[in-house]
């Protein structure tokens, strides 16, 4: 986790743009937020903008949503 704003490509080709501080991701795009509750590795849990909890991976630019079956590509 960094305080780092990015653009992101999603497996469905919409882009937006993210800002992540501290364990909160926020989409720029829509005003949403994920919560990164904590990590292990590559993988972390997070808490969805409605509600549900995920496991993410990321390995080099990707972010994969382990628990949805898609992935994002960090620019």
């Amino acid at each position: 986790m960094g305080t780092d704003f990015r653009s992101v490509i999603r497996s469905d080709g919409t882009m937006h743009f993210e800002h992540e501080t501290g364990n909160a991701r926020f989409d720029l795009s829509d005003d949403s937020m994920t919560q990164v509750l904590g990590s292990f590795g590559d993988m972390q849990s997070v808490v969805r903008p409605n509600g549900s909890i995920g496991i993410e991976q990321t390995v080099g630019n990707m972010r994969f949503n382990v628990d949805q079956g898609n992935f994002d590509q960090l620019l």
